[in-house]
C-alpha cells in the first residue's frame, strides 16, 4: 500500500474510533442520566467542543506545524477518554470533545499535504466517521460490556502514527490546477450543505427516536459509501459536476423523502459525497492552512447544522426556512472573513 493510502486509512480509522467513543459516550450519558436538562447542556458543550473547536485548533496547529504532535495528542485523549468513563461519564465525554477537535483537523491536513487539489484522500479519512458514531450509539445504549477493549486499538494506533513520517507543510504551488471557488459558489455550496445536514440530522434522531437499529446501521453505510464516491467521483469527473448536482439531490431527497426510507439513504449518499471535496475546495482557498480549512469544512457546517435544534430546546423557538437562512448568513460571513484574512497572508 502506498504510504499516501496508509495514512489517509490510520487516520480514517482513527476518526471512526473517535466518533465511536463519542457515539458511545452520549448515549450512556442519555440511558443513565435522569436529569434531561444536564443532558441536554452535556450534549451542547460536546458539540461546541468538537466541532466549534475544530477552527481555533487548526488555527493553532497550522501556527506550530506540529500536526503529528497533535495527532498522537488526539489519541491520548481518546484513551483518556474510555479510562475516565469507568468513573466520570460527563468528563469522559469533555475528554472525547477535544479529541475529536484535534483529530479531525489533522486528519484533513495531513491528507491536503499528501495530495493537494484531490479528495480521494478526503473521502478514505472522513468516511468512518458516521459510521463510529452511529455504532457506539446503539451499543452506549444497550449493556455493552467491552468499551476498554479500545484502549488497545488505540495504543496500537499510536504506536504506527508514532513510527510513520508525516508530512511537511509546503508552500503552494502555483500550477496546481483545481478551480478556485469563487463567492457565489462558496455561499451556495455552504448554504446547501448546511440545509442538507440540517435535513440528515432530523432524519437520524426521528429514527433514533423509533430505536430501529437496522435502519441507523442503513444510514451509517450510506454515509461511509457516499464519502468514499464522493472523494473518487469528483477527482474523475471534476468537482463542480459531481458536488452542486449531489447536494442539491440530498436536499430534495433528505426533505422529502422521509416517508420512504430507501430515499432517505440516497439522499444521505449524496449528502456525504460533498464533504471530502468540500473540505478540500476550502482548504485550497486559504493555500497553506490546511488545518484551519478542514476545520471549516467540517466543523462550522456541523455547528451551523445544529444550532437552530438548540436554540429550539433551550429558547422554545419554532425553527423554519428563514431562521435557517439567518444562521447561514452569519454562518457565511464568519467563514468569509476567515478566507479573506488567510488569503491575504
Amino acid at each position: 500500500m502506498k504510504h499516501k493510502y496508509k495514512m489517509a486509512t490510520l487516520f480514517g480509522v482513527s476518526h471512526g474510533i473517535n466518533d465511536f467513543i463519542a457515539g458511545y459516550l452520549l448515549a450512556l450519558l442519555s440511558a443513565t442520566q435522569h436529569d434531561i436538562q444536564f443532558t441536554s447542556i452535556s450534549f451542547l458543550i460536546y458539540a461546541f467542543i468538537a466541532f466549534g473547536g475544530q477552527v481555533p485548533v487548526g488555527i493553532w496547529i497550522d501556527k506550530v506545524r506540529e500536526v503529528k504532535s497533535f495527532s498522537l495528542i488526539a489519541i491520548l485523549l481518546m484513551i483518556g477518554a474510555v479510562v475516565i468513563s469507568y468513573f466520570n461519564v460527563f468528563w469522559a465525554i469533555l475528554f472525547s470533545a477535544s479529541a475529536s477537535a484535534i483529530i479531525h483537523v489533522c486528519g484533513g491536513a495531513v491528507c491536503y499535504q499528501l495530495e493537494k487539489g484531490k479528495s480521494t484522500l478526503a473521502g478514505i479519512f472522513t468516511s468512518p466517521g458516521v459510521v463510529g458514531l452511529i455504532i457506539g450509539g446503539i451499543l452506549g445504549a444497550s449493556s455493552f460490556a467491552y468499551f476498554y477493549v479500545f484502549i488497545a486499538l488505540l495504543l496500537v494506533i499510536l504506536f504506527f502514527l508514532s513510527k510513520l513520517d508525516f508530512p511537511l507543510y509546503a508552500t503552494s504551488n502555483s500550477n496546481e490546477t483545481i478551480e478556485l471557488l469563487d463567492t457565489h459558489d462558496f455561499v451556495m455550496l455552504i448554504l446547501l450543505l448546511s440545509i442538507a445536514l440540517r435535513s440528515l440530522f432530523w432524519n437520524i434522531f426521528h429514527v433514533m427516536s423509533y430505536g430501529n437499529n437496522l435502519q441507523l446501521l442503513s444510514l451509517a453505510v450510506a454515509a461511509f459509501l457516499g464519502k468514499l464516491m464522493g472523494g473518487f467521483f469528483s477527482d474523475k469527473i471534476g468537482w463542480k459536476k459531481w458536488i452542486f448536482v449531489t447536494l442539491l439531490l440530498s436536499v430534495l431527497f433528505l426533505t422529502f423523502g422521509k416517508q420512504y426510507f430507501p430515499l432517505v439513504c440516497v439522499g444521505i449518499v449524496c449528502l456525504q459525497s460533498a464533504v471530502p471535496i468540500t473540505m478540500v475546495l476550502v482548504q485550497h482557498q486559504i493555500k497553506n492552512s490546511p488545518a484551519t480549512g478542514a476545520g471549516l469544512a467540517l466543523g462550522f457546517s456541523i455547528i451551523l447544522a445544529g444550532l437552530p435544534s438548540y436554540v429550539q430546546q433551550f429558547r422554545n423557538i419554532q425553527t423554519n426556512t428563514l431562521f435557517l437562512l439567518v444562521l447561514s448568513m452569519v454562518f457565511v460571513f464568519c467563514n468569509g472573513w476567515i478566507l479573506r484574512k488567510y488569503k491575504s497572508k
